[in-house]
């Protein structure tokens, strides 16, 4: 007999969340694909989060929360002008878990219901201990395997939003499962959002995609230089392969470098840990202090 499956609330019980809940407007329903739909819900009054922090979402007629990440940066939930409403947005995955099963409804059957959310998670930025505002940091270096961009693409709009980009390189490595034909990247979660953001100066760096055979994490197949997707007002290169630590360590740069860098990831547990065990040890990866390698597992 399989084991149950653990659920949102049990898996993130040691995680601090906030202690009350805000009812929230579904307000508008966007499919990316066949398997993601992004979600705004307007807000009756602000909501304060640091980007990267997840929301225990209660959808009408489930008893128990489902965890969603939220994609949109904290800016949005407060906005300056008063005659438009606050929101948050949510990507989410197809699935028969009963919190994702209501939001795959008909998006005209659940289009203006309420629903209640709750602010929880650690997985933010800045990294804890570390100065991001002096030279002590000169490289953040950005992880995602699938759906594990969702925290990140929060985190990359909060930095992307200043009258000028950070002082530090951002650097965005993102491995997602190739769906072949024409690769249209309006199919691709993020991919044109986050690639605007290095094409208008307002991110230094740049974004790297590996396409991969299989299902959005580390693993896949293929091999080599894959040519570009094409976006919106430019190409982002492509290697149609899986993704290594190997490319996560050209990313941070040097052993000099790496002493300025921080590293956040985020995709299946197989690929967190094994790139968060080779980038932090000392005798056989690359010896970086853990606090600079912050990770969250997607399931």
């Amino acid at each position: 007999m399989a084991a149950a499956k653990v659920g949102h609330l049990e898996r993130t019980a040691a995680e601090p969340r906030d202690k009350s809940l805000h009812t929230v407007t579904l307000a508008q329903v966007a499919e990316v694909n066949e398997q993601i739909r992004l979600f705004r819900l307007e807000l009756s009054t602000p909501l304060r989060f640091l980007p990267g922090q997840w929301l225990d979402v209660y959808v009408p007629g489930v008893a128990k929360a489902g965890g969603y990440t939220i994609t949109s940066p904290p800016s949005a939930a407060r906005p300056s002008d008063d005659e438009r409403a606050g929101y948050v947005e949510l990507a989410v995955q197809r699935s028969t878990d009963p919190p994702a099963a209501w939001l795959w409804q008909d998006a005209d059957a659940i289009t203006y219901a309420e629903l209640r959310v709750r602010v929880g998670g650690a997985f933010v930025w800045p990294p804890p201990g570390v100065n991001t505002r002096s030279p002590p940091l000169r490289r953040a270096v950005l992880v995602a395997g699938g759906v594990g961009v969702n925290p990140l693409a929060s985190m990359l709009g909060s930095l992307a939003e200043g009258t000028s980009p950070p002082s530090f390189e951002v650097r965005v490595l993102y491995s997602l499962k190739d769906e072949g034909g024409s690769r249209d990247a309006g199919r691709m979660l993020f991919v044109d959002r986050i690639a605007a953001m290095f094409r208008e100066g307002r991110l230094r760096g740049g974004l790297q995609l590996f396409l991969t055979g299989g299902g959005g994490g580390a693993g896949g197949d293929g091999d080599g230089d894959g040519g570009a997707v094409s976006c919106e007002g430019g190409d982002a290169p492509i290697r149609a392969r899986r993704m290594t630590v190997d490319d996560v360590a050209a990313a941070v740069g040097d052993a000099a470098e790496r002493r300025y860098a921080v590293v956040y990831v985020c995709g299946v547990p197989t690929m967190t840990d094994e790139f968060v065990q080779k980038l932090t040890d000392r005798e056989q990866g690359l010896g970086m202090e853990p606090h600079r390698v912050l990770c969250e597992k997607w399931w």
